[in-house]
């Protein structure tokens, strides 16, 4: 099936993104092929490799995230600060790389399982960070939610512009038939016989998250030192939502790079007829990411409706993770994984806890846990987190 003289698709190529393939053996024999190889980056969104503005730390900081620190954003009382200048959060660096590391297997829903982070040094205004990316592994799974699915980890490395190595991160990302293959999601039909509807706020419960939006801790520029900390002291929690689509195309608008729109979208289509998904109701070709906000799109993919980006629940770790630390502190490590769906209209409160400390070649080091759970009490997500602090014993801040 080749492409046509002018470069377009042959049309049974277009006929075929409109199926929901099965996952093969073959297919995923051939997706191990790929494992150690370097890919391109230019499938889902391109890298943008183009030093850093301060409105790029803003837009992430504030519309991904949903972080207000003025560390991030506000170069006055950056300056005064052990850093001197504007510094990105810890997972600003998927808005260099999605670290999505999903090669092969067309047709096959991605969704996002997880990931880590190891951070050596601060991102900042100024900045141009590249990145790399090739698959590490490749697992069949089988559970209760999906037959059969495969999990892709990918390793991203992050250098800026002096060759320095800035982070590493390894990303889980499920591949899962759509519901037209059969081999689908079972959310959907776990809900068909058990009916939920969606969750009904009333104004006491809306004014209770309010106010813990208004009470928000963050540590600031008040130093937390090492030997202050100890295992079992909590962090201050946070909240999320209730989530909204605008919340989540908020998300989107906060990265550098976004999904293609318009004429944009259909040359995307053209080049690669396989990713495309097709709405059931009106045929028109979508890129797979529309069930973030498309109740009928992420119904077709299993899940009972539309539901957020799985990262977006480790930003909140990050932001979790930062109140509590104090503009002094760096997250050296950050990961997790997402263990339900998010829908439109649900509340995460995100909590954590000190697990140990450690003094590791001239670092001292905290150990948390952090997890999140839903307004129906319901864990959605969990991970830990290393965090290096201030300490009276090495006199050090960084």
């Amino acid at each position: 099936m080749a492409d046509d003289a002018a470069g377009r698709p042959a049309p049974e190529l277009l006929d075929e993104a409109k199926q929901a393939p099965p996952l093969s053996d073959e297919a995923i024999d051939a997706v191990r092929g790929l494992i150690g190889t370097w890919l391109r980056r230019d499938v889902h969104a391109p890298a943008l490799y183009e030093p850093i503005s301060l409105h790029d730390i803003r837009r992430w900081a504030h519309y991904s995230v949903g972080d207000d620190n003025p560390l991030w954003c506000d170069q006055e009382y950056a300056k005064r600060t052990v850093w001197g200048r504007p510094i990105a959060p810890p997972t600003f660096l998927y808005t260099i790389d999605t670290g999505i590391v999903a090669p092969g297997l067309p047709g096959i829903q991605w969704i996002f399982g997880g990931g880590r982070f190891e951070h050596w040094r601060a991102v900042g205004a100024g900045d141009t960070v590249t990145a790399r990316a090739r698959l590490i592994a490749v697992n069949v799974k089988e559970g209760r939610s999906a037959p059969r699915s495969v999990v892709q980890t990918g390793e991203v490395l992050f250098e800026n512009q002096n060759g320095d190595r800035v982070a590493r991160y390894e990303g889980d990302i499920l591949r899962i038939p759509r519901a037209r293959s059969g081999q689908g999601l079972k959310y959907r039909e776990q809900a068909a016989r058990e009916p939920q509807a969606p969750y009904r706020w009333s104004r006491e419960e809306i004014a209770q998250v309010a106010a813990a939006y208004r009470d928000e801790v963050r540590r600031g520029r008040e130093v937390r030192y090492w030997e202050d900390c100890a295992p079992g002291d909590a962090l201050p929690p946070i909240v999320k939502g209730p989530l909204t689509l605008v919340d989540i195309v908020g998300f989107y608008a906060g990265r550098r790079t976004v999904y293609p729109v318009l004429k944009l979208a259909f040359a995307e289509r053209d080049a690669h007829p396989r990713n495309v998904y097709y709405s059931p109701s009106t045929g028109v070709p979508m890129h797979p990411a529309a069930g973030h906000f498309d109740a009928e799109i992420g119904r077709e993919i299993g899940m009972p409706g539309a539901y957020d980006q799985g990262w977006q629940r480790i930003n909140w770790a990050g932001h979790l993770v930062t109140h509590w630390c104090g503009d002094a502190g760096f997250v050296r490590r950050l990961g997790g994984r997402v263990t339900r769906p998010n829908l439109v209209g649900d509340l995460t409160t995100l909590r954590g806890e000190v697990l140990d400390k450690r003094i590791e070649d001239g670092e001292a080091l905290v150990e948390l846990e952090w997890h999140g759970t839903n307004q129906r009490g319901e864990r959605n997500c969990h991970g830990t987190a290393t965090v290096r602090l201030a300490s009276r014993r090495l006199d050090t801040n960084r």
